[in-house]
């Protein structure tokens, strides 16, 4: 039986931080959203805010072994609506709850343990009856059908994953004929148009500024683009900006960062932002100048990675969240993660539900203004 306790204050959050970090260490996908850095950044920038609309309330579910050894960290909050006066509306879920900037949110735990900690805490949420639904994320498949769950899409996702090889040209040689012909003619196409191309790893504090700059310009430049697969510019708000040049300045002083860049003429006209997390890297989101589009600028970048990742001492790459061709070229491994809503036995909860749901259009979407589609990493000019 596991032993749990909430925390509700971002003094003991601090506090577990280093026993979540062992913990964090000892996860098989190790994702930024996973992580006490990020999670504690994002309780600063998100989760403390208040407003006439809503407000976060921390219900942090640490759950322990009789001994006290730390198996599990669910990161979660009460969303209370309104946010002033009486709550009519209370929500219990993942920190996270932005316009996409957060991936991949659930619970922390080593994979295998997963049923077993979702179990402990489904029970554990019931018993203490502060909520009137949970919205559920990133648990092992089945779990909707266990807790007689409200099943939607939007909450359920995918993790797409590389294992490297023992050499860049094992992992090349194996990928599909037609993948192999797409990376050459890419780089074929820069050349036959003289275009000189230099590929940076930007990681040293002092350079996360222009590195970060860079990329939000590109990032939002690609999602302009009217002729092209529409993705968001997620970084368009000065809150999102200033949540990851915070994350990032952060993870650069412990020597996690890793901004992969291609230069012309010493301009970056590519980016994407990565985060290691020992021999993991983790790919976040990318930009790149139209211009570079029909050489297929991103999916360059991303050969590069890939080929900096196998001579660096990475073990896995993660390609984020999401299916799209351009994850699915390199044939990655697919870990389906399930969400749904569990909702309240009594008249309160019902109610709530109801109201949530017509507010949001019949279908309650996966985090506040979050578009349906994800963000694809390199997918223009693939």
């Amino acid at each position: 039986m596991l032993e749990i306790q909430t925390i509700e204050t971002f003094d003991a959050l601090e506090a577990l931080a280093p026993e979540w970090e062992a913990l964090f260490a000892r996860v098989s996908l190790r994702t930024p959203s996973k992580s006490p850095l990020w999670q504690l950044t994002w309780w600063r920038h998100f989760g403390a805010r208040r407003s006439l609309a809503c407000r976060h309330d921390m219900q942090v579910v640490a759950l322990r072994e009789p001994g006290g050894a730390l198996v599990a960290v669910a990161p979660m909050m009460r969303t209370c609506r309104p946010g002033l006066g009486p709550a009519l509306v209370r929500e219990m879920q993942f920190f996270g709850a932005d316009p996409y900037v957060t991936q991949l949110r659930g619970p922390v735990c080593e994979r295998e343990r997963l049923p077993d900690v979702g179990r402990a805490l489904a029970t554990y949420l019931r018993a203490r009856g502060n909520h009137d639904f949970v919205q559920w994320r990133g648990l092992a498949p089945g779990a909707c059908a266990m807790e007689q769950g409200v099943s939607h899409s939007a909450l359920e996702d995918v993790d797409s994953i590389l294992v490297m090889r023992e050499s860049w040209d094992a992992f090349h040689g194996a990928l599909p004929k037609k993948t192999r012909k797409h990376l050459r003619k890419g780089r074929n196409d820069l050349s036959a148009a003289g275009i000189a191309m230099e590929f940076r790893v930007a990681t040293a504090p002092e350079e996360v500024a222009e590195g970060l700059a860079a990329f939000y310009d590109l990032h939002g430049r690609r999602a302009a683009l009217a002729d092209v697969t529409q993705h968001p510019n997620v970084f368009g708000g000065a809150a999102e900006r200033a949540f990851l040049d915070d994350y990032c300045a952060q993870l650069a002083r412990a020597g996690g960062l890793r901004l992969f860049q291609i230069r012309v003429g010493g301009r970056i006209v590519a980016a994407r932002v990565g985060f290691a997390f020992g021999d993991q890297l983790y790919l976040y989101f990318s930009g790149y100048d139209p211009d570079y589009g029909p050489y297929s600028i991103m999916t360059t970048l991303m050969a590069e990675a890939l080929q900096w990742a196998h001579e660096n001492g990475v073990a896995l790459v993660n390609l984020s969240s999401g299916v799209d061709r351009s994850k699915t070229r390199f044939r990655p491994e697919m870990v389906p993660a399930e969400g749904f809503f569990s909702v309240g036995s009594n008249w309160r909860a019902r109610l709530a539900f109801a109201a949530m749901r017509k507010l949001r259009g019949g279908a309650a979407p996966a985090r506040e203004d979050e578009p349906e589609e994800n963000e694809a990493g390199e997918l223009a000019g693939a």
